[in-house]
């Protein structure tokens, strides 16, 4: 089952469950795939990216809405929802892994080097947190 089938299912449950937080999240997900790809044909990577970047513009949100604990509970609800349907980060172990690994590959020296190691990075594994990776660099980096 593709992921836009999914999310049709899920709109449909959440319509007969009355759930609105999980209906509005689930219909705004669906538009923004149908924003690149009107028929919604897209591939499953496609729109795991479409999401990935969504579920960023949600937590800077989070992080701006700081003093409003309603707004953030609401956001943090629908940041579960985006989570269901984006591959699982790797832990700080296996992020620690990747870091060394692009680092040795890249022959980076220097924090100068920095974007080089973080296009490695995201070559080998995708999945991983960026910011968390960027510290690890500036960390493992003279």
């Amino acid at each position: 089952m593709t992921l836009i089938e999914t999310i049709n299912l899920g709109i449909k449950e959440a319509i007969r469950s009355q759930d609105q937080i999980r209906l509005s999240t689930l219909r705004m997900l669906k538009s923004k795939i149908l924003a690149v790809d009107a028929r919604g044909s897209l591939p499953d990577a496609e729109i795991v990216k479409l999401f990935k970047t969504y579920y960023g513009s949600l937590q800077e949100a989070k992080e701006q809405s700081v003093h409003r604990p309603d707004i953030v509970e609401k956001l943090e609800e629908e940041m579960k929802i985006v989570l269901e349907f984006l591959p699982k980060a790797p832990s700080l172990e296996e992020t620690r892994k990747v870091v060394l690994q692009a680092i040795q590959e890249s022959g980076a020296k220097t924090k100068k080097e920095t974007g080089i190691v973080m296009k490695t990075i995201m070559k080998i594994n995708n999945t991983v947190d960026g910011k968390l990776a960027k510290t690890l660099v500036d960390e493992l980096l003279p």
